[in-house]
Formats: C-alpha cells, structure tokens, sequence
C-alpha cells in the first residue's frame, strides 16, 4: 500500500485529504454559532427508533455533517473570493440583485415542507385553544423590482397560498402576511444584506396581524426609533463580494416589566451589546433561545382579562415579538430548533390562552425541528 501512494503520489495525497478530514471530524467540537452565516449551526441529532422509521434521522444527520465539516468557514470564504474574481454575480448561493440588495437561490420546494405542514396540523387538531399560522414571505418573493431577470427562484406566493387553502380546508386560521408585505415592497421592509424583514416589514406584518385578530395597533408615532448602522447580515456574509454597502437596524423603545431566558431576568427586550458586534440582529429578544418569556408593563394597564401568547417561531419572529407585548401581559417565546420540552404540557402547565406559529417561509420549508411541536 505505501508502495502504491509513493508511486502515484496524488492518490497519497488525496487519500491523506480525506482520511485528515474524517480524522478531524471526529476529533473537533462541534461549532455552536457561525459568526460567518450569522447563525446557530445544527446540533448533532438524537437517534431514536422514530427518527430511524419515520427517515428523519437520516435528513437530520445529513445537515448536521454539512455544517460541522472542518474548516466549513475557511472553504465557504474560498469559494466566495474564487468566484468574486472571476466576476460572478452568484456566490455560495447568493446572487446579487438591484440597488445592493442580495437575495437567496431557492429553485425547489424543500422535501421536509410537507411533513412539517402535516406536523402543524397534528399539533393544531390536539389543542383546544386558538392557534394562528403566519409564514413570512422572503425578500425574493416580494422585493420583484429588485430581482435580477436571470433568477430562478420558485414562486413562493403561489405555494404560500396553496399552503393556506389547504389548512383553511381543516379550520385553521391563517394570516397572509405575503399581500401586506407586496403592497409596501417600495419601501425599506427587508435588509439588503440580510435574510430577515426589517423592523419595519415586520411592524407592517403586525398590523396584519392585528387586522386579523381584531386589535387595535400602537402606531409607530408613538415609538421612539434607535438606529444602528453598519449592518452586514448573512447573505452578505456568504456573497463577500465588493460594492455592497450596509444595513441599518432599527429598534424601538418598548417598556416591558421582565423578560425571563433560562431563569435569567432581563429588563429590556434588546442585548444592546450585540449591536457592537458582527451578529446585530441577535440583539432583538438577545437572540434565539429555547424558552423566553415575556412579561408586558403595557397590557396590564388596558386589559382586564389576563392574556398569555406562545409564539412559535423562527428568527423572523424577534423584530415581530416586541409590538405584541402591548396586547398580551405574557407572551412565551419557543424556538423549536432549541427548546427540548413538551408544548402540550407548556400550554397546560402556563394556562395559555392561544399560540402563533410563525416562520419565514424558507425556513418553515426546510426546518427538520417542526416535529417537536408534537413532543409527548
């Protein structure tokens, strides 16, 4: 054998390669946050005889070896620079679009879309309470001005409203954030270089919600904004090419009595610390946890009914949050990529009175974390 790699000295080097990198793959830790995607990266998955029968196991395992390779950051910011300098306007993913805006690449529908619309409706026919479903459409779906011709995206509003057809067809309540978003996509309502809605897309996607459920909403008149420049988000993070000029993240001050996250009491809804960092946007609810939960100072002045919220949500949902604590005097945050324990037992335990499920739609589409809305 060591005869044979001497001789053919590229098959010893590339067996050495492959061998170097399974060898450091068992080896490493498990990288928790990418600070070059701006986000948590899948944890190594349980294996169970569920998992093993029903195939998620396999999809589950398959992401996470994606996302643990070794040196992931240094090959995915190799391929970006080797691509810039041949002038592509495609990078990992990424293209680059009108006015700087960069937008994600989504040609299919996600397998797992299905089997996570089947686990909604599982979870929403074994609750007695109200259950709301909101998914966000993404900047490509709504930001059409902005997209480049050549794009071959899928169209999300198409499936979006197939999605809510069938759901209404069961008695589920939908609230269709796509028409809100499209009538002011003019408008500043997604970052450029960011997957998530901006603040503001995400109060227009409040009031939508408010319309729905027959609330009154704050206006933003009566918000004092705080800005934040030199915003850089994910998609730019993946697209490193040059000209792309930053985000600013803009936040409002909303008095809340306690936020609790793993029994730790905060005052604010905003890690105001992380707005001096690469991860800006993880300031809205100090990012994503597995339980957070909200007590509001301005619900209980107007509400004579006790009124408690679980969101289960995904990212999308930490610019959305702060505008509802002022209908609700609790609102229970859960993040299903995160959090281990039983919802049933949450809402029973917590006496919550109703839940809204809401996602960005690729995220919904592609998330192998929506089965533990059932946990037992």
């Amino acid at each position: 054998m060591m005869k044979k790699l001497i001789k053919y000295p590229f098959i010893g080097i590339f067996s050495f390669f492959v061998f170097g990198v399974m060898l450091l793959g068992i080896i490493k830790k498990d990288t928790e946050f990418s600070v070059l995607e701006n986000r948590y990266l899948t944890a190594k998955p349980q294996l169970t005889l569920k998992k093993i029968l029903d195939t998620s196991f396999e999809t589950e395992y398959e992401t996470y070896l994606n996302e643990q390779f070794p040196f992931r950051n240094e090959w995915v910011n190799l391929k970006a620079a080797s691509e810039a300098a041949i002038g592509k306007s495609e990078n990992n993913g990424i293209i680059k679009g009108k006015n700087g805006y960069l937008f994600d690449k989504q040609i299919t529908i996600n397998k797992q879309f299905e089997k996570n619309k089947q686990e909604l409706i599982k979870f929403t026919r074994q609750i007695d309470i109200p259950v709301q479903i909101a998914l966000v459409p993404n900047s490509y779906a709504v930001l059409s001005q902005e997209v480049p011709e050549i794009m071959p995206n899928f169209n999300q509003e198409e499936a979006m409203n197939a999605f809510y057809a069938e759901i209404i067809d069961m008695d589920l309540d939908s609230i269709d954030m796509f028409k809100t978003l499209n009538e002011h996509r003019n408008e500043y309502i997604y970052y450029r270089t960011d997957h998530h809605w901006t603040t503001l897309g995400a109060y227009y996607g409040y009031e939508a919600y408010c319309r729905a459920r027959g609330l009154k909403p704050i206006t933003k008149q009566e918000l004092k904004s705080i800005e934040i420049p030199d915003f850089y988000g994910t998609y730019y993070s993946k697209y490193k090419g040059k000209g792309i000029a930053p985000d600013t993240i803009t936040y409002y001050e909303i008095p809340i009595e306690t936020m609790i996250i793993d029994k730790e009491q905060k005052s604010s809804l905003y890690d105001i610390e992380k707005a001096e960092t690469h991860d800006k946007y993880s300031m809205f609810l100090y990012g994503n946890n597995p339980l957070t939960i909200i007590r509001s100072k301005e619900a209980k002045a107007s509400d004579k009914v006790e009124k408690k919220l679980l969101v289960i949500k995904d990212s999308y949902a930490n610019s959305f949050i702060p505008y509802l604590t002022y209908h609700f005097d609790e609102i229970y945050v859960v993040d299903l990529r995160y959090y281990t324990g039983a919802i049933h037992t949450l809402i029973q335990d917590n006496k919550i009175n109703e839940v809204l499920v809401l996602y960005n739609f690729d995220t919904f589409m592609s998330d192998n974390n929506v089965y533990r809305i059932n946990k037992q």
